[in-house]
């Protein structure tokens, strides 16, 4: 069983203990879909498993995962970055190679967490502008 921290699109989150193979239960499906994230200017790096799907399906955007990914990506924390590289849907944080998310590790996406819900709340009009962008992006099925 490998613990890992579930955060909904809605900043809702828990921890979860769960066998990577059985992921999609908690992401509405999987395909391995993976990507690296950051909450911290250290260079420290974990994974976001999610379903690569979920945009396409309609799924809302998820703030802190899309906050994590392009703090990996470009070193910069500044909200909301490109709609087009928005994670959507739940997402599973687990450590860089999948293994057990730390404590230490979860404190850290509870401040990405606090950051968007502080973000979303000081900034509405421009949060539903980014939302409604990501929304926009989808491929329509």
């Amino acid at each position: 069983m490998t613990k890992g921290f579930l955060a909904n699109p809605d900043l809702t989150h828990r921890i979860i203990e769960f066998d990577l193979d059985h992921a999609e239960m908690f992401l509405g499906g999987a395909d391995d879909a993976h990507v690296a994230v950051a909450f911290q200017e250290d260079g420290s790096q974990y994974a976001a498993l999610f379903n690569s799907k979920a945009k396409d399906e309609g799924a809302a955007a998820n703030p802190v995962a899309s906050l994590g990914r392009s703090a990996a990506a470009t070193g910069n924390s500044a909200f909301f970055s490109d709609p087009a590289t928005a994670v959507c849907g739940p997402v599973i944080f687990v450590g860089a190679k999948g293994e057990d998310v730390e404590d230490a590790e979860i404190e850290r996406i509870s401040d990405g967490i606090r950051a968007a819900k502080n973000y979303r709340d000081d900034f509405p009009q421009e949060f539903l502008l980014w939302r409604r962008a990501v929304y926009n992006l989808r491929k329509e099925a």
